[in-house]
């Protein structure tokens, strides 16, 4: 699944793999809803329906903006709550396994569809940032797609993107990396399965194959 000898740079997604947030995604989307006077959302629905672009998802909901301010607003709306959430905290498994990388001399970095000064903000607060060669979030808060961010940063093979949607996977096939992806996150199993590439439960299942080589 990993093979270390290649020295392969690793590209995390951030949002649902190194970060477990879905709770707190949940919580502030639902709010959003609920203002505009639309259905909340359960946890199951919202693994088994999220996806990029976010505005699409968005609209399936019917939390649809009225003008490209409006999304502006809504995604501001949306991280000012998501901010302040007290369900934020690492996936299990992902400090170890990001030090692991590191004491290994392994290259490493973050490929994010989050705001870049919250990605760095965040990093920063769960111990993180200085553990990775390079951040790249995004300029806005409107959750797009991350395969042009990818293409800049214009990495030599092999690279393997550890994320937890089957956009990570799309990234991954359009820029010819590896892919593992992780079903505790923001999409389930069974769609992750969709993609072809490995899917693990928990970032603990890297563990064993770093630790074959500490």
């Amino acid at each position: 699944m990993i093979d270390l000898n290649s020295h392969p740079t690793i590209v995390w997604d951030f949002n649902g793999t190194l970060l477990n947030d879905v709770q707190a995604c949940l919580n502030a989307l639902n709010v959003l809803l609920q203002a505009r006077h639309l259905h909340p959302i359960s946890y199951a629905y919202y693994r088994e329906n999220f996806g990029f672009p976010v505005i699409r998802f968005y609209e399936s909901l019917g939390l649809i903006p009225k003008d490209a301010e409006d999304w502006e607003n809504i995604g501001e709306s949306f991280h000012m709550r998501y901010l302040f959430s007290k369900t934020l905290r690492l996936q299990p498994g992902a400090l170890e396994v990001v030090l692991a990388f590191h004491r290994l001399g392994i290259r490493q970095g973050v490929l994010s569809a989050l705001e870049q000064g919250l990605l760095e903000l965040q990093l920063q607060q769960f111990g993180l940032a200085q553990k990775m060669d390079f951040i790249s979030g995004s300029r806005s808060y409107d959750g797009a797609s991350k395969l042009s961010a990818a293409t800049e940063l214009n990495l030599t093979h092999p690279v393997i993107l550890i994320g937890d949607t089957l956009h990570d996977a799309e990234v991954a096939q359009a820029q010819g990396w590896s892919c593992i992806l992780c079903s505790a996150g923001h999409q389930t199993a069974a769609r992750l399965h969709q993609s072809g590439f490995p899917v693990i439960e928990s970032l603990k299942d890297l563990l064993p194959i770093l630790q074959s080589v500490l």
